[in-house]
């Protein structure tokens, strides 16, 4: 269901829809009304093996997404909600077809036909997680494939075939995650491309989240992964400032377990089987996989130690053998400390919180963006003057209280992208106000900041930026901008004063 922002958005769509003649505008408009109606969508973009399908599966609750290296993981790959479960190739000459689920429910590695002529999948899932949210896996990019990472570039609108088609590659996606086991220069040069993907897309920092997906390779014995995840987060964050919104530490194969229901009380029975050794036993059996599974540990079977370190890993099997000695026996137990351990529960407050919370901005400002660009479209002289209309109703749009938000992210948005240089105080700023979700949060102030405090510091602001867009060094459009968030910083001011003469 649409928001405020979003119907309004939609309102318009309906309207110039109905008066554009049929042909390229008309449909480009359709595509956008029909956006605004979908499940906000979230990108998940990475270097090859960088544990992206695995994160799916756990965003997804369920082990679905192909994980094993073949024809659909060179693919794009949507996952929507729809009560009849199925899979369906896009094909380059605009036909569909039907692809069968793999053993397991999960989609099979091979499509059936050339991969040259496949667009995309699309996964139809009776996930209801899905109402909300619809996730879109993607190749791995640093491949070894030129193929495979010509298919994600394309899609994420970066590198020379995307060039022509970056803004509607973009604009299936409201949200990224970008994956790393590890932030390496290569991963940041490549974040750094949607800085000038930024010029014709919607992307920016704001929505845009970091992922150390395989922290737990990177802890020694009797380290922990996530505190030593947490400060690599830390490092990112400085590295990928104005790139990235916040970096998150994730064991990504304890999400997917933790998430999904493979784990079974008989691998539950398992693990407590092999809490039972000795704690000296158990230290050697965790050194390595192959100390893991060429020796008899307790009776239990190869097999079954394989299984255990197929969804757990040695770190994980370590939590799971330290909960049961803790006296926590049984599935249920173990599967909670594994979501615990595997720092999901921080990013999934990411996306239901902070993208979940701005969906219906961020789905309004983007169809705000493709509209604009919509009204500048060249080649249809008969819908030149209904494109042309639509300039007028956007910018009313935009200066409406409830849109004010909007145009802060176009502020952001030409920061990020170098069209608006700001000193570092005003940067600071621009990015709480963009971030913040109450007027507390939006001013960087303490929670228990006072309505005078609120409203001091919002007059303060809005007049340094009413200094930084006047003066003459400024270019029209960084005026602009820069007047757009001085009003911001004006509604908080009133709205805290009018708190202010309204306390006892």
């Amino acid at each position: 269901m649409n928001g405020e922002l979003t119907a309004r958005v939609a309102a318009l769509c309906d309207d110039v829809g109905r008066r554009l003649a049929p042909g390229e505008a008309a449909r480009l408009v359709a595509d956008v009304r029909a956006k605004l109606t979908q499940p906000l969508s979230v990108a998940v973009a990475g270097g090859v093996s960088s544990g992206k399908s695995t994160l799916v599966n756990a965003l997804l609750g369920q082990q679905v997404a192909a994980v094993d290296a073949g024809e659909c993981t060179r693919l794009v790959t949507w996952f929507r909600y729809d009560h009849r479960e199925r899979i369906e190739l896009r094909l380059r000459d605009g036909s569909v077809r039907p692809l069968a689920f793999a053993e397991g429910r999960r989609v099979p590695s091979g499509v059936g036909v050339d991969p040259e002529q496949v667009t995309g999948l699309d996964v139809y899932l009776s996930n209801s997680g899905l109402k909300e949210l619809s996730i879109i896996d993607t190749p791995g990019l640093n491949t070894v494939t030129a193929a495979n990472e010509a298919t994600s570039r394309s899609f994420l609108g970066l590198g020379e075939a995307a060039e022509s088609e970056a803004h509607l590659a973009m604009s299936q996606a409201d949200a990224l995650l970008f994956l790393t086991p590890q932030l390496r220069q290569a991963d940041a040069d490549l974040l750094a491309g949607f800085r000038e993907l930024s010029r014709g897309s919607d992307l920016t920092a704001l929505n845009t989240v970091g992922v150390l997906s395989k922290v737990d390779k990177l802890a020694g014995p009797g380290e922990d992964p996530l505190e030593i995840g947490a400060r690599l987060a830390r490092r990112a964050e400085e590295q990928l400032h104005g790139l990235a919104n916040r970096v998150h530490p994730v064991i990504g194969l304890l999400a997917e377990t933790a998430g999904a229901d493979a784990f079974t009380e008989t691998d539950a029975r398992t693990v407590a089987v092999l809490a039972a050794l000795d704690e000296m036993d158990v230290e050697d059996m965790l050194l390595s996989t192959g100390d893991l599974l060429d020796t008899d540990w307790g009776g239990t079977s190869r097999s079954d130690r394989a299984r255990l370190l197929a969804m757990l890993d040695l770190y994980g099997l370590g939590v799971a053998i330290a909960t049961v000695r803790q006296g926590r026996r049984g599935s249920a137990p173990i599967l909670a400390e594994l979501d615990r351990r595997s720092g999901f529960g921080a990013l999934r407050e990411t996306l239901v919180g902070h993208f979940g919370r701005r969906a219906d901005q961020l789905k309004a400002h983007a169809g705000i963006c493709d509209l604009r660009r919509i009204s500048f479209l060249r080649g249809e002289p008969k819908n030149s003057r209904v494109l042309r209309s639509l300039r007028a109703p956007l910018e009313d749009l935009e200066l409406d209280r409830e849109i004010q938000a909007l145009r802060v992210l176009d502020a952001l948005r030409a920061y990020q992208v170098g069209e608006l240089p700001l000193p570092a105080e005003l940067a600071a700023q621009l990015e709480q106000l963009a971030d913040g979700h109450d007027p507390v949060s939006r001013l960087g102030l303490a929670r228990s900041a006072s309505p005078a405090e609120l409203a001091a510091t919002a007059r303060d602001r809005a007049g340094q930026w009413g200094t930084f867009g006047n003066d003459i060094r400024r270019s029209p459009a960084e005026t602009r901008l820069a007047r757009a968030v001085k009003q911001c910083y004006e509604l908080l001011w009133a709205d805290a004063t009018t708190q202010q003469g309204a306390a006892p």
